[in-house]
């Protein structure tokens, strides 16, 4: 299995996928069952206890974006003068160029998916406890105010002429 089929069939659908899931409208009760979904998925420990899914992922899309820059750098400065080669040597050299420069545009999509998916996963998570916390305060005691306690206004009478 080739590098860029590795990418292309695991790293970019992952994000995808968990992203969807976590910004779908859907009821508390949803959210958090998808929390925990992503939760067992991105925190699968590939080495021991010291790295997880989600770091694992961000390191190989991370390198693949930096061979990328890399390669489509080399080859942007590769120049062939189009006078003393043929036009399958330069035809090729283009296909080189194209298939440099989409490869880094599928790395550059896939790292920044990663991103977006570590952070969007850390803020739901806070949200979360946040809640949980909240719903805990609330159920604990009534709410107390230091005002007075509302009533209701007056109702208006207008008097007839």
């Amino acid at each position: 299995m080739s590098l860029w089929k590795i990418v292309v069939e695991i790293c970019l659908p992952i994000p995808i996928v968990l992203l969807a899931l976590l910004c779908f409208p859907a009821p508390r009760v949803f959210h958090r069952g998808v929390l925990k979904v992503v939760d067992s998925t991105l925190g699968i420990h590939l080495v021991g206890n010291n790295l997880s899914l989600l770091h694992f992922m961000l390191v190989v899309s991370g390198a693949s974006l930096l061979a990328t820059i890399r390669t489509t750098y080399q080859l942007k400065d590769q120049h062939l003068d189009p006078s003393s080669v043929t036009p399958n040597v330069l035809s090729a050299n283009l296909g080189k160029r194209w298939r440099a420069e989409r490869n880094f545009w599928i790395a550059f999509i896939t790292f920044t998916l990663w991103c977006l998916l570590a952070r969007f996963y850390q803020i739901l998570k806070h949200k979360a406890r946040i809640e949980d916390n909240l719903d805990r305060l609330k159920g604990d005691a009534p709410a107390k105010s230091s005002g007075p306690a509302p009533t209701k206004p007056d109702p208006v009478v207008r008097k007839s002429q």
